[in-house]
């Protein structure tokens, strides 16, 4: 869903490197004696096993108030940044369960982006990690002001329409851990209340679609699997997750369908040198669903929303190769399409919609060896666009 798409952006950031606290190695423990020092301490930002540029022990000395910018790429919105301003309840690195789970510390923050092309977005959240993590919580309030394109086929005519969605959303999820397993089951409550119209004078023919405001309220189901070795640049392990949605009036909804969506992330560790992650995701709504809730092909160098459909199917590979010390190099590419009936009545069949491919290259830099965490910059090369990214951690979202 666009919206929360949106605003979990926000969150990414604080959601990444709280979640990655989970995964640091126990080495982190000899740099207890850091965890006063100030701000730009030059002995934080050097690793003591190859004396490399690294801010691990830069982020395992955080507590309290913590400034994450945001970066904004790509050709959805446009270049943009904000900040995002959490306050760490405990060490970034978290603590140690009894069982030798790490647990990651709860998290509250406020968050800002803007972009240029007018889109705007605000928040605020809580990242809640309760009883030695076999609860997890969220909860996010934001209003988005949201500038898209979108690509109607009018009379055989693609046609690309701007629509401005602006408005109010609440998200609320719970997750509860299966014993001592990495599975995780629970469910999730959102709302939006959108005013959704036209940035300039549009066509006559969408008019009804993109000149309307929404209330929507869905309740999901939701099953998560989490395997990985870290949740910033995996190498090793497998994450899944299924969400069945169901928006309908008892929920504060104005339209009433369902949305399904489902995603499997595979990682390899091929050698000392070489990894390689394979993606696959679905995703289908009800055909009463608005027409920006509708699933669309994301992948970089593709747009968000500029291929639609009832249904979406897509699938990507990625591999990783370590070139010299800590600088790495990945190509990837996949390929996805969009299928069933749209908003205008119109239906594709799978066999006859087109597959919509991109591929790219980029580089890493491991900025961070205890937490797994690997920066740097994709260029992708899609159907219409060369898309620029500045990557953090893993391009592959998991968080919605």
């Amino acid at each position: 869903m666009l919206i929360l798409s949106s605003l979990a952006g926000l969150l990414v950031s604080c959601m990444a490197i709280t979640a990655g606290a989970a995964e640091v190695s126990k080495d982190m423990d000899s740099n207890k004696d850091k965890s006063h020092r100030g701000w730009f301490d030059s002995t934080l930002f050097h690793d003591e096993k190859d004396g490399q540029f690294d801010i691990s022990n830069w982020l395992a000395s955080r507590h309290g108030f913590l400034p994450v910018p945001i970066i904004i790429t790509g050709p959805t919105l446009g270049a943009g940044g904000g900040l995002n301003l959490m306050f760490l309840h405990g060490g970034l690195t978290g603590t140690v369960a009894p069982n030798g789970r790490h647990v990651p510390p709860t998290i509250t923050g406020v968050a800002a982006a803007a972009t240029e092309n007018g889109s705007r977005v605000a928040g605020a959240y809580n990242l809640g990690f309760w009883f030695e993590d076999r609860l997890r919580t969220t909860t996010a309030f934001g209003r988005p002001d949201v500038n898209l394109d979108f690509y109607p086929d009018i009379l055989g005519q693609e046609l690309s329409v701007e629509v401005n969605l602006v408005g109010w959303a609440f998200y609320e999820e719970a997750k509860l851990r299966l014993g001592k397993s990495d599975f995780l089951i629970g469910a999730n409550y959102l709302y939006l209340k959108l005013d959704v119209s036209p940035v300039r004078q549009q066509l006559p023919q969408v008019e009804d679609l993109i000149n309307v405001n929404y209330a929507l309220g869905g309740l999901a189901a939701v099953l998560e699997y989490d395997s990985r070795d870290t949740i910033f640049t995996p190498t090793r392990g497998m994450y899944g997750k299924l969400v069945a949605r169901t928006c309908a009036g008892w929920l504060g909804s104005d339209h009433e369908f369902m949305a399904y969506s489902g995603k499997v992330f595979k990682y390899l560790h091929l050698s000392d040198d070489f990894d390689l992650a394979l993606r696959v995701e679905g995703q289908t709504v009800g055909s009463d669903a608005p027409f920006f809730l509708y699933p669309s092909v994301q992948m970089r160098g593709i747009a968000n929303k500029r291929y639609q459909g009832q249904h979406v199917v897509e699938g990507e590979a990625e591999l990783n190769w370590r070139v010299y010390d800590r600088w790495h190099l990945i190509g990837f590419i996949g390929s996805g399409k969009a299928f069933g009936q749209n908003k205008l009545k119109q239906k594709v069949d799978f066999s006859d919609a087109k597959w919509r491919s991109s591929e790219g290259i980029g580089f890493r830099y491991e900025i961070a060896r205890k937490f797994g965490l690997q920066v740097g910059v994709d260029v992708a090369w899609g159907p219409e666009d060369t898309a620029f990214y500045i990557t953090v951690g893993s391009a592959w979202n998991s968080f919605i």
